[in-house]
Protein backbone atom coordinates (compact mmCIF):
# COMPACT_ATOMS: atom_id res chain seq x y z
CA UNK A 1 0.00 0.00 0.00
CA UNK A 2 3.05 2.28 1.21
CA UNK A 3 4.89 1.46 -2.03
CA UNK A 4 0.82 1.74 -4.38
CA UNK A 5 0.98 5.70 -2.29
CA UNK A 6 5.06 6.39 -3.10
CA UNK A 7 3.74 5.59 -7.11
CA UNK A 8 1.04 7.42 -7.03
CA UNK A 9 2.75 11.14 -6.09
CA UNK A 10 5.65 10.32 -7.87
CA UNK A 11 3.34 10.19 -11.02
CA UNK A 12 1.73 13.38 -10.08
CA UNK A 13 5.07 14.89 -9.34
CA UNK A 14 5.99 13.87 -13.17
CA UNK A 15 2.83 15.02 -14.44
CA UNK A 16 3.03 18.64 -12.64
CA UNK A 17 6.64 19.03 -13.78
CA UNK A 18 5.71 18.35 -17.78
CA UNK A 19 3.00 20.41 -17.81
CA UNK A 20 4.98 23.58 -16.04
CA UNK A 21 8.08 22.91 -17.75
CA UNK A 22 7.54 21.14 -21.06
CA UNK A 23 3.81 22.13 -22.08
CA UNK A 24 4.37 25.88 -21.12
CA UNK A 25 4.97 26.79 -24.97
CA UNK A 26 1.55 25.63 -25.67
CA UNK A 27 -0.07 27.71 -23.49
CA UNK A 28 -1.35 31.00 -24.49
CA UNK A 29 1.15 33.99 -24.42
CA UNK A 30 -0.24 37.45 -23.10
CA UNK A 31 0.43 38.30 -26.60
CA UNK A 32 -2.08 36.56 -27.92
CA UNK A 33 -4.64 37.10 -24.92
CA UNK A 34 -4.38 41.13 -25.34
CA UNK A 35 -7.42 42.47 -27.61
CA UNK A 36 -7.07 43.75 -30.92
CA UNK A 37 -8.10 47.05 -31.61
CA UNK A 38 -10.23 48.65 -34.06
CA UNK A 39 -8.15 50.21 -36.54
CA UNK A 40 -7.55 54.07 -36.24
CA UNK A 41 -9.15 55.82 -39.65
CA UNK A 42 -6.98 58.12 -40.63
CA UNK A 43 -9.60 61.09 -42.28
CA UNK A 44 -13.16 60.24 -40.03
CA UNK A 45 -14.65 62.98 -41.34
CA UNK A 46 -14.88 62.08 -44.83
CA UNK A 47 -17.07 58.94 -44.10
CA UNK A 48 -20.40 58.91 -45.13
CA UNK A 49 -23.28 59.23 -42.19
CA UNK A 50 -25.24 56.19 -41.73
CA UNK A 51 -26.27 53.08 -39.24
CA UNK A 52 -23.78 50.17 -40.28
CA UNK A 53 -19.95 49.67 -38.99
CA UNK A 54 -17.77 51.89 -41.10
CA UNK A 55 -20.43 54.79 -40.87
CA UNK A 56 -20.33 58.03 -38.78
CA UNK A 57 -23.17 57.74 -36.59
CA UNK A 58 -25.78 60.46 -37.45
CA UNK A 59 -26.23 62.95 -34.49
CA UNK A 60 -29.42 63.05 -32.58
CA UNK A 61 -31.25 64.80 -29.67
CA UNK A 62 -33.46 63.33 -27.19
CA UNK A 63 -34.54 64.16 -23.43
CA UNK A 64 -32.82 61.79 -20.60
CA UNK A 65 -35.07 60.14 -17.92
CA UNK A 66 -34.09 63.20 -15.80
CA UNK A 67 -35.05 65.55 -18.42
CA UNK A 68 -32.09 66.62 -19.15
CA UNK A 69 -31.22 67.20 -23.02
CA UNK A 70 -28.90 64.44 -24.66
CA UNK A 71 -26.95 64.97 -27.76
CA UNK A 72 -25.14 63.01 -29.50
CA UNK A 73 -22.47 64.98 -31.15
CA UNK A 74 -21.38 66.51 -28.19
CA UNK A 75 -20.00 63.20 -27.07
CA UNK A 76 -17.87 63.09 -29.74
CA UNK A 77 -14.34 62.27 -28.27
CA UNK A 78 -15.57 59.76 -25.82
CA UNK A 79 -15.41 55.72 -26.83
CA UNK A 80 -19.39 55.04 -26.60
CA UNK A 81 -21.98 52.21 -26.56
CA UNK A 82 -25.19 53.38 -27.65
CA UNK A 83 -27.91 50.40 -26.57
CA UNK A 84 -31.52 50.59 -27.79
CA UNK A 85 -33.78 48.96 -25.26
CA UNK A 86 -37.29 48.62 -23.09
CA UNK A 87 -38.03 47.81 -19.83
CA UNK A 88 -39.63 44.37 -20.30
CA UNK A 89 -37.12 42.53 -22.84
CA UNK A 90 -35.50 39.83 -20.91
CA UNK A 91 -32.04 40.00 -22.86
CA UNK A 92 -32.13 44.10 -21.66
CA UNK A 93 -32.85 43.11 -17.93
CA UNK A 94 -29.50 40.42 -18.28
CA UNK A 95 -27.69 42.53 -19.62
CA UNK A 96 -27.88 46.36 -17.92
CA UNK A 97 -26.45 45.07 -15.11
CA UNK A 98 -23.38 44.48 -17.12
CA UNK A 99 -23.23 47.97 -19.04
CA UNK A 100 -23.72 49.44 -15.15
CA UNK A 101 -20.58 47.54 -14.11
CA UNK A 102 -18.83 48.54 -17.07
CA UNK A 103 -19.63 52.06 -16.97
CA UNK A 104 -18.51 52.28 -13.47
CA UNK A 105 -14.90 50.90 -14.40
CA UNK A 106 -14.44 52.96 -17.87
CA UNK A 107 -16.13 56.23 -17.60
CA UNK A 108 -12.90 58.15 -15.81
CA UNK A 109 -10.83 56.50 -19.40
CA UNK A 110 -13.02 58.47 -21.91
CA UNK A 111 -16.23 55.59 -22.22
CA UNK A 112 -19.72 56.34 -22.20
CA UNK A 113 -22.96 54.70 -22.30
CA UNK A 114 -25.92 56.06 -23.64
CA UNK A 115 -28.72 53.19 -23.04
CA UNK A 116 -31.87 55.18 -25.60
CA UNK A 117 -34.71 53.42 -23.76
CA UNK A 118 -37.72 52.74 -26.64
CA UNK A 119 -40.53 54.40 -24.68
CA UNK A 120 -43.26 53.52 -27.63
CA UNK A 121 -42.45 50.19 -26.62
CA UNK A 122 -43.39 50.45 -22.88
CA UNK A 123 -47.15 50.41 -21.41
CA UNK A 124 -46.00 53.24 -19.62
CA UNK A 125 -43.07 55.63 -19.18
CA UNK A 126 -43.15 54.83 -14.93
CA UNK A 127 -41.92 51.04 -16.40
CA UNK A 128 -38.70 52.99 -17.94
CA UNK A 129 -37.99 54.77 -14.53
CA UNK A 130 -38.74 51.80 -12.53
CA UNK A 131 -36.06 49.61 -14.74
CA UNK A 132 -33.61 51.99 -14.00
CA UNK A 133 -33.86 52.55 -10.37
CA UNK A 134 -34.33 48.88 -10.18
CA UNK A 135 -31.00 47.90 -11.47
CA UNK A 136 -29.36 50.88 -10.35
CA UNK A 137 -28.45 52.52 -13.74
CA UNK A 138 -26.25 55.68 -13.28
CA UNK A 139 -25.33 56.43 -17.13
CA UNK A 140 -27.69 58.55 -18.97
CA UNK A 141 -30.90 56.81 -20.19
CA UNK A 142 -32.25 59.28 -23.26
CA UNK A 143 -36.24 58.08 -23.61
CA UNK A 144 -37.22 57.78 -27.02
CA UNK A 145 -41.10 58.50 -26.94
CA UNK A 146 -41.72 60.00 -30.66
CA UNK A 147 -39.62 56.50 -32.35
CA UNK A 148 -37.72 58.92 -34.17
CA UNK A 149 -34.29 57.84 -33.10
CA UNK A 150 -35.36 53.97 -32.89
CA UNK A 151 -36.69 54.37 -36.73
CA UNK A 152 -34.02 55.99 -38.57
CA UNK A 153 -31.23 53.38 -36.46
CA UNK A 154 -34.02 50.87 -38.35
CA UNK A 155 -34.15 49.23 -34.49
CA UNK A 156 -36.09 46.13 -34.91
CA UNK A 157 -35.30 43.77 -32.08
CA UNK A 158 -34.13 44.80 -28.63
CA UNK A 159 -31.67 45.69 -27.27
CA UNK A 160 -29.86 46.21 -30.17
CA UNK A 161 -25.98 47.92 -28.92
CA UNK A 162 -23.41 49.93 -31.52
CA UNK A 163 -20.09 50.30 -30.58
CA UNK A 164 -18.60 53.54 -31.80
CA UNK A 165 -15.30 55.00 -31.54
CA UNK A 166 -13.92 58.18 -30.13
CA UNK A 167 -13.94 59.68 -33.90
CA UNK A 168 -18.07 58.47 -33.90
CA UNK A 169 -17.12 55.83 -36.56
CA UNK A 170 -19.44 52.94 -35.47
CA UNK A 171 -17.00 50.02 -35.08
CA UNK A 172 -20.15 47.61 -34.65
CA UNK A 173 -23.49 46.57 -34.48
CA UNK A 174 -24.54 43.89 -32.27
CA UNK A 175 -28.45 42.84 -32.16
CA UNK A 176 -29.40 41.08 -29.09
CA UNK A 177 -27.90 40.87 -25.60
CA UNK A 178 -24.47 40.74 -24.85
CA UNK A 179 -22.82 39.07 -22.06
CA UNK A 180 -20.11 40.87 -19.75
CA UNK A 181 -16.63 39.86 -21.46
CA UNK A 182 -17.96 40.43 -24.90
CA UNK A 183 -19.59 44.33 -23.75
CA UNK A 184 -15.95 44.66 -21.94
CA UNK A 185 -13.61 43.29 -24.74
CA UNK A 186 -15.30 45.34 -27.53
CA UNK A 187 -15.21 48.67 -25.56
CA UNK A 188 -11.23 47.88 -24.90
CA UNK A 189 -11.10 47.51 -28.99
CA UNK A 190 -12.48 50.75 -29.79
CA UNK A 191 -9.46 53.09 -30.56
Amino acid sequence: MKRLLIMAAAAILVLYLVDTFILMDNKPSEEILKIEKYEEVNNPNELPIGIEPGNRVPNFELTDIEGKKVILEELRGKKLLLNFWASWCPPCKEEMPYMQEMYEKYQKDGYEILAVNSTVTEKNRQDAVDFVKKYGLTFPIPMDERNEVSSRFEILTYPTSLFIDSDGIIRSRIIGGVNKEFLEDELKRLP
